[in-house]
């Protein structure tokens, strides 16, 4: 989510257009100053809410802190997340400010795709805003479809701009290289996960067929990403010692943006093993790195990844099927290297300026219906 409002944050100030973004304070440090230096940031104190009935509590609060920081100079808002929609439900009510929302993920499809239950009050939260935002943006026509079907959602309403890509910031880099400077041995077998460690992202998967692998003792595991759910966390560890693979697996933690390059160009592969993706900006980006990527079979990687062409394609929760797709291609660096090649292709059609493009196509048109009405006339 980060990586997306600072990606069109930075791609919307290039454009001429006045951007602040507001968020929530982080301990160590506030996110994104330095990378979007055109971007004015605003820094709220961070939730106190630790459920959905604790987020629907506080909107009408964070509206009034949003109020107060954008004043009376904003045009439109655009939120991210349920959460953050409904306080932007009551900040276009309280100050008639348009409102477009992307919602990242949706209940109802990450309750299909997990043994998670999601509350009520997120389902009626996302009903809520689906309903009452002036515009959405969706990722994939799959998710605008189920943006209509499961909450309601107006299709003319919703426009479908897939997330860029930085090709600047993450492109082919020299392996040898990047090994080194991650102290990766030369002759590794190195297989990278990138993301949160929570259930739906299916790091369980990526451990589980490591322990399918147990003949290539070369084969190490490396995560990249903070913990969200200390328990999942921890069960993860407990799962890559029941399957024998706890010395072949590094947990780099959460690693800047610009060091990100790096670990895809030191890869061999790239595994995106979610249950559930809307769309998968960290395949994204390892393609334009030009690392091999084996993902999930779920519509949002496949909205960009075509199997055996720009990526490899696999069940979403087959672990036998994983192992074997990994083993193929560690096996066969020819193929590798093809895949290698057709998701940068991919990966160069998908870019911030075209996704910004769609963007301001709905902006444009939510302010023109807003201020000036369907006649022209103000």
């Amino acid at each position: 989510m980060s990586a997306y409002v600072l990606g069109l944050g930075k791609e919307l100030a290039r454009r001429g257009v006045s951007v602040t973004v507001i968020t929530a304070s982080h301990e160590g440090g506030n996110y994104g100053e330095a990378e979007c230096p055109s971007v004015r940031f605003a820094h709220l104190p961070s939730p106190a809410a630790s459920s959905a009935v604790g987020w629907v509590a506080q909107a009408g609060q964070y509206a009034a802190e949003i109020g107060a920081v954008i004043g009376e100079g904003c045009d439109l808002i655009h939120t991210h997340y349920w959460a953050s929609g409904l306080a932007g439900l009551e900040v276009s009510h309280r100050f008639g400010i348009p409102h477009v929302t992307t919602f990242h993920t949706i209940a109802a499809i990450k309750e299909q795709a997990s043994e998670l239950s999601e509350p009520p009050e997120r389902y009626e939260a996302e009903r809520a805003i689906a309903r009452g935002a002036d515009g959405i943006v969706a990722w994939t026509r799959f998710e605008r479809d189920t943006l209509v079907s499961t909450l309601g959602a107006e299709r003319d309403r919703i426009a479908v701009a897939p997330i860029g890509v930085d090709c600047e910031r993450f492109q082919p880099m020299n392996r040898d290289e990047a090994r080194s400077r991650l102290g990766i041995h030369s002759d590794e077998e190195t297989l990278l996960y990138v993301g949160r460690l929570d259930r739906i992202k299916g790091a369980d998967m990526l451990v589980r067929a490591a322990g399918l692998l147990s003949e290539r003792p070369r084969m190490r595991l490396r995560f990249v990403g903070g913990e969200v759910d200390a328990d999942y966390a921890a069960g993860l560890r407990a799962l890559a010692s029941e399957m024998g693979v706890s010395e072949r697996v590094s947990w780099a933690g959460v690693v800047p943006n610009d060091e990100l390059p790096w670990h895809y160009a030191a890869a061999d592969l790239v595994v995106v093993p979610s249950y559930s993706e809307s769309f998968s900006i960290v395949a994204a980006e390892a393609m334009a790195c030009g690392t091999p990527v084996v993902a999930s079979n779920v519509p949002g990687p496949a909205s960009f990844i075509e199997d055996r062409v720009s990526g490899r394609l696999v069940p979403a929760g087959d672990a036998p099927a994983l192992a074997r797709t990994i083993c193929e291609l560690l096996d066969d660096e020819e193929q590798r290297r093809c895949l290698g090649l057709g998701g940068l292709e991919a990966a160069r059609g998908m870019t911030w300026e075209a996704s910004t493009e769609a963007l301001l196509g709905l902006y444009e048109g939510i302010l023109d219906s807003r201020f000036h009405g369907n006649d022209g006339e103000e």
